[in-house]
Order: structure tokens, then sequence, then C-alpha cells
């Protein structure tokens, strides 16, 4: 963004996203529960095996279920906050994520660099020149650079868990994220960085002036360094699926030494063609990672000049704007005879935080310009052209102002009410949030089939669809709901019940009848056709039956004898001998009955010989 009525800083284009409704959470929770049902093997091994088993397959079928496609068709519109010179915190972006997502934009584009460097990987190791720079050395080289350009009391840089939270909340609210890292222009804090980190000359210089802002895209040790920084944010957000543009800026080439952008100066001394080098190298890293390429409009065929070479034709032009005397930018039509794409930012559009009734791009005038300006009034053009979209934009050119965030939503408001033929409201989605919300943690314990239905449901969702296709999201609900009423439970493992049946004896008559009804209620108990989530009750059953035929004890032959027999024991593994043992009162009680026969028949003997 300018530092008065006609210059800026970065922009881009946003893109899309979404959230799986089981995510991380219900990964952690299968993981859990893999732990929790390997440590309570009370069924046969088999069974604990195979739910293991399911449960991983669980995790895998979750983890690979597709991100929900970012549904945004028809034109983008955008909404651009420079949060690159000031630091806006997690909170703040959020708050613009909701607000812009309650207006209609398609995308938030993310102004991460811009003067400041206001977001950090996690790893900020730079390979470049045959050397490594350490992470922490580059992330303490950067601080040094914020600090120089603005050391914001409000907070240094995004982290990447907080743009991990904000990711996802774009992706909640169907919306894309545009990220820009504006080079080889507004990078004041880099360029203190690079020289911290040795990089000799990286500055743009004119004559004794030396640019504070522009990196040297003669020398070759800088803009390798610097592609290799580009490169690591390019693939954070392609590897992030949010993004289906991002703007890597390329507007106002060293406009600190020479007071306007040095477009004119740099085809005069032959370094342009270094700027068209550079542009089509960023472009192709760009694509490499499946994004598309935007930069701002002012140095692209400058002054319509193509002896240079030819820039990228799937390049996307954020045309802001037309120029000036002495400042001679190609006009739209002239961009899309080249064959490149336009985003319409018409500067109208604009305002700089902190200007309200005085100074370039001041709110007043933001104000009446968003009442009579239409969604593709493209300044400079001679009519009507076609474009991708339009973007409206904050710019942060004195970083030390305050936030102002009512301003912020009520220009976004005040834009999403002029255009709302082409910004229509987001469909509600609490429909399809409340049937994901009522799908199990845990699919492992349903048959693949009926599991399988539930997560090609939930894969189906797709957000950022309009109020027009209320109709479509409202089918996504009734489908998630229906495959999950349409669950069936795995069946419980009956071998326990199985093995304690088989222990029950076949005659069971000979038996006390307390101890026989035990068993017979024990077996009647037994309810087939339970599921997994039943299977302590299935367990119950068979501790129910060995506990009754445990208990068997067998009636007397003699009647009115209350000695009792206890009946087979379940085997105990362990060879113990069955025989009778010394001190066996039934024992007793036939070796003295044997006893006193004896003694009778001797008797009996003695009386005939006497009578003889």
């Amino acid at each position: 963004m300018a530092n008065k009525s006609n210059s800026f800083g970065l922009v881009g284009v946003i893109t899309q996203m979404s959230t799986n409704c089981v995510g991380y959470t219900g990964v952690v929770l299968l993981i859990q529960q893999i732990g929790e049902s390997m440590g309570n093997v009370k069924t046969s091994l088999r069974c604990a095996w195979g739910r293991f088993a399911a449960f991983v397959c669980a995790v895998l079928c979750v983890a690979a279920l597709p991100a929900q496609a970012h549904a945004a068709e028809g034109p983008r519109s955008i909404f651009s906050i420079d949060a690159g010179r000031k630091y806006f915190s997690e909170e703040q972006l959020t708050q613009i994520i909701d607000r812009a997502s309650a207006n209609g934009y398609t995308d938030v584009q993310l102004i991460l660099a811009n003067d400041g460097m206001r977001f950090f990987l996690d790893d900020m190791t730079i390979e470049a020149n045959g050397k490594t720079y350490a992470s922490d050395d580059v992330k303490a080289a950067l601080t040094a650079g914020n600090e120089s350009y603005y050391n914001d009391p409000n907070g240094n840089a995004l982290t990447e868990e907080e743009m991990g939270r904000l990711i996802e909340r774009a992706k909640l609210k169907g919306l894309g994220i545009v990220p820009v890292i504006n080079s080889p222009g507004h990078m004041d804090a880099l360029l203190v960085a690079m020289k911290q980190l040795g990089i000799e000359n990286a500055a743009y210089t004119n004559g004794n002036k030396v640019s504070v802002r522009t990196v040297d895209i003669t020398n070759d040790e800088a803009v390798n360094f610097l592609y290799a920084f580009i490169q690591k944010y390019i693939d954070y957000f392609a590897q992030a699926g949010v993004s289906d543009y991002f703007n890597f800026g390329a507007d106002e080439f060293a406009n600190d030494v020479f007071q306007v952008p040095g477009w004119a100066e740099i085809q005069s001394n032959g370094a342009y063609k270094n700027f068209v080098a550079y542009v089509n190298h960023v472009s192709k890293l760009i694509k490499d990672a499946g994004m598309k390429p935007v930069c701002f409009n002012d140095g692209i065929y400058y002054n319509k000049n193509t002896s240079f070479g030819t820039f990228d034709q799937d390049l996307t032009v954020s045309f802001w704007t037309a120029g000036w005397w002495g400042f001679n930018v190609a006009k739209p039509e002239f961009l899309q005879e080249q064959g490149l794409s336009i985003l319409n930012t018409n500067d109208a559009w604009y305002w700089v935080l902190g200007h309200i009734s005085e100074g370039g791009y001041k709110y007043e005038d933001t104000v009446k310009n968003i009442a009579k300006r239409g969604f593709n009034d493209v300044t400079g053009a001679s009519g009507p052209i076609p474009t991708i979209g339009s973007m409206q934009c904050v710019w942060c050119d004195e970083p030390s102002k305050p936030h102002d965030m009512d301003r912020i939503f009520s220009l976004m408001d005040q834009f999403s009410t002029k255009h709302a033929d082409n910004m229509p409201k987001p469909a509600n989605y609490e429909k399809v949030d409340a049937a994901l919300a009522a799908v199990p943690a845990d699919l492992s314990i349903y048959t693949a089939e009926s599991r399988k239905a539930v997560e090609d449901a939930v894969a189906a969702v797709e957000r950022g669809y309009r109020v027009g296709q209320q109709a479509e999201v409202d089918k996504m609900a009734e489908a998630i709901e229906a495959a999950v009423a349409g669950l069936v439970e795995l069946p419980a493992d009956y071998s326990a019940v199985d093995a304690a049946l088989a222990r029950v004896p076949k005659d069971l008559s000979i038996y006390t009848p307390e101890t026989r009804k035990a068993v017979e209620d024990a077996v009647s108990a037994v309810k087939r056709g339970l599921g997994i989530t039943k299977q302590s009750e299935v367990q119950a059953m068979a501790d129910a039956i060995n506990s009754a035929v445990d208990g068997l004890v067998k009636g007397t032959s003699t009647p009115g004898d209350d000695q009792l027999e206890k009946p087979e024991q379940k085997p105990s593994g362990n060879g113990s001998s069955t025989l009778p043992q010394t001190g066996d009162s039934a024992v007793a009680a036939n070796v003295l009955l044997a006893g006193a026969g004896v003694v009778v028949a001797g008797a009996a003997m003695r009386r005939r010989k006497n009578a003889a």
C-alpha cells in the first residue's frame, strides 16, 4: 500500500477449505480406545485382536477422508487485510473471517509480508546458495527486521499453530485464504534479516540511495535466498489446502529511492528483464504447488512495453491503479490482450487505517466510493471487461494507528450491502454441523458397509454454498443423518458363553434342586444377538453360567442321608488326582459298614457249628 494517495502494498487472492467431522479429535479418541480395548482382554484372544484391527482400520479411514471442498462459484469477492505492516492477533483475524463469511465474501486475503513480516513458520530453515541458514537464526533476524521497521506493541508475528486455527476457521466457514508474501519490493524486514544473516548488498540501489524496501533483483545471492524463502510459504499453504491463489505482490519497485515506483528507471537501465524473470520464476513455483499466481498490476508490461519478455500467461493481475501523470501503467484491456486475467482491485475502495477525514485513501472517501462504484468497475478500463471478481482492501501504511475494527467491519458491511447481487449470503449449515456432531467418534464398532455409508456422507460435505443452494446443503445433512441412523453394530463375541454352556452337565437330575435351578436360570438368561457395545453383558452371562456350574451339588443315594457330594469341578489344568482322599466322610462310612458285615457273618457261622 502506498504511503500517500497513490501507493500501497501487497494483496492476493484466497481460496478454499473445509473440515472433516471427525478430524483430529476423533482420531485421538480412537487411539485412546485402542489402548483401552487391548488392556481388557476378558474375551478370547481372537476377539481382542479383531477389535484392535477394527480400531486401526477406523483410524485410517477417518484420516483418509478427503477435505471438504470450498464451493465458491461465480465471481470472487475478496476482503484483503494488511496484516503484514501491522500485527493482527488470531482473535482479530478470526473476527474478520467470520464477518467475511456472514457478508458473502468468497475469500479473505491475508497480507502476511508487506514491509513487516508477521507470520513465522515453525521451521524457518533456509537452504540457498549452498548454505543452510538455521531456523532460529532466521527467526531472530526476521524479528530484528520487524523491530527495525515497526516494533509493534501488539505482537511480532503469528505462529504456525495460530495460522493453523485460522485456516480451520476459514474451512469451517467455506472461505478461501489468499496468502500474500510481497516481493521483491515491500521487504523492509527481510532486507534487515538478510544483512544479519550475512547476505551482502541485498538492497536495490540508485546512485548513492539504498532502498530499505526492495531487493536487488540483479543480485543472484539475494534473489536465490528470496526464492527459497517464498518457497517455504508456498509449500505451507499448498499443503494446508486452503488457497486457490497465492499473491506475491510484485508492486511499487524501489519507490523509496525513486519517489514513485521505479518501473521506468529499471526499463531504462535494463534491469526490467530481471523483473520479468523473477515474476515468471515465482509464478512457476506457485503453479508447481497447485495454486494460481497473483500479483499487482503496476509493474506488469509497464508503459505497454513488451520488449523485455513475456509474462507467464497463467498470471492473474490484481488491477488497483490506472496510474497518473508520469506513472504509465498498462491498461487492463492491454493486459487481457496479453493473455492475463484481471482481479478488480479498484483503489477507490481502499482505506488506509487511521485516515478518517484527512490523508490519502481516507475513510470518508471510501464510504462514498463504495456507494457509487459498481462491482465490475475496473479503474482505467474503457468499459465493462471480464474479471475473476473484485477485491476490497484495508491497508496499514501507518502501523501505529489503532486497529479500529468497528470501521473495518462497517466497510465490509457496506460493501456487501452495495453488491448484494454479486455477493449472495452463505447457506445455513446448522443442520449439517448438528449432523456431523452426531457422528459417533468410534466408527470401528460398526459393520464395514454401514461405516462406509457414514464416511461417504461426511466426505461429501462441501462448504461455501450460498443461500440459493440451501436445499443442496440440507441434503448433505439428511444424508449424514440417514447414514448414522443406518449404522449396524458389529456382533458381540459369544465364545465365552459357548464355552460356559459346554460345561453344563447333560444330566442335571442327579444334582440338588437348588443348585440345578441356578444352572437352569443362568442358561435361560442367555440373550443372543447383542452388539459389541454390550460385550460386558455377554461376558456376565458366561460368568453366571460358570459360577452356577461350579456350584452344582449331587444328591445322596441313601434316603435321609444328609451327606452330599460335590460335582465334577471346572478343569484346573494342574493334573491333580480325583481319587478319594483320606478323611473323606463317605469313604469312612462305607468302611464301617463293610466291617460290621464281616463281624455279623462270623458270628452266624460260629452258631451253626455249635448247633451241629
